[in-house]
């Protein structure tokens, strides 16, 4: 899996607003967060604390996200977040802010959605000054994020582009065409129509850096904060006068294996937005307020010393407390239940949420917004008969495991049956991943590529709910063996043989399903992966 850290290498300064904005007399960093979310899905605790959010998102940054609670105060938040045991993210134990975008679909030409899986998310900490010669140049200021901080950057409803609005500019986009090659000129508006994005596609948004000093956060979550006479730089107004660290999202998306480039723009934001003008980034803030004091006065976390922010373990308040590489095990402290089908599988009939796909005048609805409203039965648990649990899999071993409880099943535990660019079977994938079961010594998840992936059949067995799995090349059946691994070595079926495909139904586990519905799973793979 491509993370953030990789590209970023490659990409060191390709942004020129971000790299030759002015002299690099200013501190800055960057925090690169893993290309597999701590979270995807229909949870926002900024805007809708409690309940659904209106689309999809993907979540980076420290285990304690969550939904959130209605009337939770911006310093409980802080206090939850902060106390995180682990972020995906490379600054650990001193930030354990969550970071969140929108999540990006794929619209096939029969109008069905898939989730673009992977990439990653480079986070820019840009402590800019004022404008040349002021006073803010002079003595800019910088204040630390305060305790509770958590604000909006750029507009899920935005559909035009008005250049002379600086929350217009903040929100950009890159494709990167082929290394040793120029990229696609930089736009304020998506660009696969005219480009192919070989390397992936960069979002990007630019928060706004200046604070009112009072409030944590705003009912329109902006409107405490406010950008300086630029975007990306400038002087703070003297309604929003404290002046803290800029936040620069560059959110990656790889999209090579998604036919793009030849005219038809095919690709839209979860909140039904195909321009890219209605892209945005959430922040909450989990930073340990006297190192970033410390860091925003320390010369050694000036740009021209951490090399424009890729080198973060230069800056000494936070030099112990980067990682060497990015924790591929961190997980939500409290597991959120997958409860609506979002298109990772499968591709789905229509966006999670109500979100229809509007160039203009986008339109707030009720209908379909319910999580139960979509249809699940492209993800499924599989359940062992012989150990009454669900199969799960270690994301540091890639091993797969029938040892899940059965309470509030969680992405390891969601699987589906992928469609595959071949005849026969269909492909098993990870929910989360978007990566398939392969037959090693043991079943692991491993893909994405073609050629790593196995072709199963699935057998369902006179009177009863459970199947069997048949490995294609093998021509052999999964089981499970009693330390819990599944290995793929039986010829005859036994209890140890035997699955029950679950659905997912608002975190409760129903009835397992019947062969029809087996069946009907089958042939939709069939038919979607024909496009």
């Amino acid at each position: 899996m491509a993370s953030s850290i990789s590209i970023s290498l490659f990409l060191v300064c390709l942004s020129i607003a971000v790299c030759f904005g002015q002299q690099e007399s200013y501190p800055m960093w960057k925090v690169f967060c893993s290309g597999r979310p701590l979270y995807r899905g229909r949870l926002d605790s900024i805007v809708t604390p409690g309940s659904p959010a209106g689309h999809v998102h993907k979540v980076m940054g420290g285990s304690h996200f969550s939904a959130g609670v209605k009337g939770q105060s911006p310093q409980e938040l802080f206090d939850v977040t902060k106390s995180a045991d682990c972020t995906t993210c490379s600054i650990h134990t001193v930030d354990n802010s969550n970071y969140w975008h929108p999540e990006l679909y794929y619209q096939w030409p029969n109008g069905t959605f898939s989730v673009v899986p992977d990439g990653g998310l480079t986070v820019y900490y840009i402590a800019r000054t004022g404008e040349a010669g002021g006073p803010q140049y002079n003595n800019p200021n910088w204040q630390p994020f305060p305790k509770g901080l958590r604000m909006i950057a750029g507009d899920p409803w935005r559909r035009t582009y008005n250049k002379s609005d600086n929350t217009h500019n903040a929100v950009s986009f890159v494709c990167l065409t082929d290394f040793g090659m120029p990229n696609a000129p930089e736009t304020n508006g998506f660009q696969t129509d005219k480009y192919f994005c070989k390397n992936g596609f960069r979002m990007q948004v630019f928060f706004p850096m200046c604070w009112d000093g009072i409030n944590l956060d705003s009912p329109n979550h902006r409107s405490h904060m406010a950008y300086p006479s630029q975007y990306n730089t400038g002087d703070c107004p003297a309604s929003h006068p404290v002046r803290i660290p800029g936040l620069f999202f560059e959110a990656f998306y790889a999209i090579d294996k998604f036919p793009h480039g030849t005219g038809r723009q095919p690709f839209v934001l979860a909140n039904g937005d195909p321009t890219g003008y209605g892209f945005h980034g959430d922040f909450v803030n989990g930073w340990d307020v006297d190192v970033v004091k410390n860091m925003l006065s320390d010369k050694s976390c000036l740009a021209s010393n951490t090399n424009l922010g890729n080198n973060p373990e230069r800056c000494l308040p936070i030099q112990n407390f980067v990682k060497k590489s990015i924790d591929s095990d961190c997980e939500l402290a409290k597991a959120i239940p997958l409860t609506e089908n979002i298109g990772m599988v499968e591709p789905v009939s229509r966006l999670p949420g109500c979100n229809p796909i509007l160039y203009s005048n986008p339109v707030v609805c009720s209908e379909g917004s319910e999580p139960r409203s979509m249809n699940n039965s492209g993800t499924f648990h599989l359940l062992s008969k012989r150990t009454g649990r669900y199969v799960t899999f270690n994301p540091i071993t890639e091993i797969v495991y029938a040892n899940a409880p059965a309470i509030n099943p969680s992405y390891r535990e969601t699987w589906g049956l992928g469609w595959a660019g071949r005849d026969l079977g269909r492909t098993i994938r990870s929910t989360e991943l978007n990566r398939h079961f392969t037959m090693q010594d043991t079943l692991r998840v491993r893909g994405p590529e073609p050629d790593t992936w196995e072709i199963f059949e699935i057998e369902k067995q006179a009177n009863s709910d459970y199947v069997a799995i048949k490995n294609r090349r093998h021509n052999k059946y999964l089981q499970v063996e009693p330390d819990f691994t599944i290995t793929g070595t039986a010829t005859i079926i036994t209890d140890a043989c035997l699955f029950r495909l679950v659905t997912p139904d608002g975190g409760h586990v129903p009835q397992g399903l019947t062969m029809s519905d087996v069946t009907n799973l089958q042939g939709l793979s069939s038919n979607l992966g024909k496009k």
